[in-house]
């Protein structure tokens, strides 16, 4: 998976903890924070200072360099993520998960028998879905799946990878 968003010469943010792992794994690392601003100085790789936590960091920053999307290579999904969804599409990676943050309505084909995670706090109804778990639905039938959110905020939906 890590090989097929590369192929797409993103920009890549890290921070000084996994710097040393991406560049011995030969990844280009364009934007690095760390707290206080690292003095290794890298040719092609700007170092910032960390201004909160990194996700806010980096949020922040491609939010002001006006990035439409990001893909979040993560090991757990972050509440403060909901807080971007606004000005940046978030897609995030998470233990053979794939997130995404919408509002309102989500709509996706998928096979019978797919699984499908979200909160049940947070839909009105749901059409092509049943309850397999606290938070895990899975597909009735081959075709699409429909999701209608109890308000306006974003809400995160996963499905398996």
């Amino acid at each position: 998976m890590v090989d097929q968003l590369l192929e797409w010469s993103p920009t890549i943010i890290t921070d000084d903890y996994n710097l040393d792992f991406l560049l011995s794994e030969e990844i280009k690392v364009d934007v690095v924070f760390s707290t206080p601003p690292n003095e290794f100085l890298q040719e092609q790789i700007s170092f910032l200072p960390l201004n909160g936590s990194f996700l806010d960091s980096a949020l922040s920053y491609l939010i002001s360099k006006s990035y439409p999307a990001v893909n979040i290579l993560c090991t757990e999904i972050e509440d403060s993520l909901v807080r971007f969804a606004e000005d940046i599409n978030i897609v995030a990676f998470c233990k053979n998960k794939r997130y995404v943050f919408v509002r309102s309505y989500y709509e996706k084909w998928k096979p019978k028998g797919e699984a499908v995670y979200v909160d049940p706090k947070c839909l009105e109804s749901q059409e092509g879905l049943r309850l397999v778990g606290e938070q895990s639905f899975e597909t009735e039938n081959d075709g699409f799946f429909r999701l209608f959110f109890c308000d306006e905020k974003f809400v995160c939906v996963g499905e398996d990878i």
